[in-house]
């Protein structure tokens, strides 16, 4: 291998850094890969190197596998079976059977940003499920941000839940306002007793 030269001040004075990086995907985890930096020591200009890029990518091709499993994984713990998905999603029999488990097939950006989609809102293959009707998809997204709001609400039984609908010619407005119920704190001073909220 010839002398690496600065792409910035051109000398020859560069070296080779390796250091770590940490790679993320949804629902696949993290991962740490190695990667280079050209580094001048003359100038002080820091670039990667040119491999680095096949290095990042073949990890994250491995963290999309590992997404692509659990994503399925859990909406098939959630009681949906990988055929009633495919039939709903109009997808191929066995496509996501292929996506899971054969390592030479890997599904498309697509297909891994739809799966990711449905796992982070199961309800929508009710929604597809229905042919994506707009009535239904209207009373399911409504029927599921109730019950998220019931969850909510029994996860923080300190807190205060209001809610109002007001409807003009115009708008139909609907406020939900979820609070901390404040603790009173009493102060007597004299003849007076002061209440503060926090």
């Amino acid at each position: 291998m010839g002398k690496v030269i600065c792409s910035y001040c051109g000398k020859e004075t560069v070296s080779i850094e390796e250091h770590e990086i940490e790679l993320s995907e949804p629902y696949g985890g993290f991962s740490t890969v190695k990667i280079k930096e050209k580094v001048c020591n003359h100038c002080g200009f820091a670039e990667d190197d040119d491999s680095n890029d096949i290095v990042i990518q073949k990890e994250l091709s491995v963290l999309k596998r590992i997404s692509m499993v659990k994503v399925l994984d859990a909406l098939n713990s959630m009681g949906h079976t990988t055929a009633s998905m495919e039939r709903a999603l109009g997808l191929p029999a066995r496509t996501l059977a292929r996506w899971k488990n054969e390592r030479s097939m890997s599904p498309s950006a697509s297909g891994i940003a739809l799966m990711r989609i449905i796992r982070t809102y199961p309800w929508i293959l009710a929604v597809a499920d229905m042919q994506f009707d707009h009535e239904a998809a209207r009373n399911i997204l409504l029927q599921n941000a109730a019950n998220e709001l019931v969850k909510i609400r029994s996860e923080h039984p300190e807190w205060e839940m209001t809610s109002s609908a007001y409807v003009s010619d115009n708008y139909l407005e609907v406020f939900i306002k979820g609070s901390i119920n404040p603790v009173p704190e009493a102060i007597s001073g004299e003849n007076y007793v002061f209440t503060l909220w926090n």
